[in-house]
């Protein structure tokens, strides 16, 4: 395996621990792990390589990583470490406590304007530190907009 972290200390699946499934897509799952060394809570998405080639996704998911490397903004999840095995491709990124924005919509049926002037805000600066870097998010969507534990995007 090898690994990449913005420090280039190198990263494998040992370093930490699997808590839980929080999240399965086309290619593989999301699971909350913890950094054993330091004890740091992450969300690391866990990619099978050959689903991505079955579904034609290779430069999609390189895409992906390039992006979410490049990506340092307080309203949008931070890439920690990327690294790989002989059969899966794996994210660490942040782990956001508060949930999916679309969780909070749908329990307060709706938001007052205030909150909704407030997550709106947040997703335009997120978003448009995004285009000033080339890139056009195309997937903007509530059950997409995660909240750290404060409700903050």
């Amino acid at each position: 395996m090898t690994g990449w972290v913005s420090d280039h200390t190198e990263v494998t699946t040992s370093d930490f621990e699997n808590l839980r499934v929080i999240g399965k897509g086309a290619f593989g799952k999301v699971m909350l792990v913890k950094h054993i060394a330091t004890g740091q809570l992450y969300a690391m998405k866990v990619m099978r390589k050959d689903k991505i080639i079955e579904l034609n996704q290779v430069e999609h998911t390189v895409a992906e990583r390039e992006i979410l490397q490049s990506i340092h903004h307080p309203f949008l999840v931070s890439l920690h470490y990327a690294f790989q095995s002989t059969a899966k491709l794996y994210l660490v990124l942040d782990y956001k406590t508060g949930g999916e924005l679309f969780f909070h919509l749908q329990r307060s049926g709706k938001f007052s304007e205030d909150r909704a002037r407030f997550y709106t805000a947040e997703i335009a600066l997120g978003v448009g530190h995004l285009h000033s870097l080339g890139v056009v998010y195309r997937d903007l969507k509530p059950e997409n907009v995660l909240l750290d534990a404060s409700g903050r995007c």
